[in-house]
């Protein structure tokens, strides 16, 4: 926060954000990303700052399964450059 106040005060302005999903869209990603940290065992943080550091292979499957689900889903739904 001190961050982001600290850039406002420097450029005299704050940055215009624009949001392109709708509200239905953004209720279901929330729901979705409250199923599948339920069906994972735990969130994308625990899984991959915790359990990683504690060498759980199962953290390490689930971190590789979530960047790998995150990759395609860019891939697939952004203009490619």
């Amino acid at each position: 926060m001190l961050g982001a106040f600290a850039y406002v005060l420097a450029t005299a302005g704050a940055i215009p954000i624009t949001m392109r999903a709708t509200v239905p869209i953004l209720v279901a990603a929330g729901l979705l990303v409250g199923f599948g940290t339920r069906l994972g065992s735990g969130c994308t943080s625990g899984h991959g700052l915790c359990g990683i550091a504690r060498l759980s292979k199962r953290s390490i499957a689930a971190t590789s399964v979530f960047f790998g689900v995150a990759m395609l889903t860019v891939f697939l739904t952004q203009p490619v450059i």
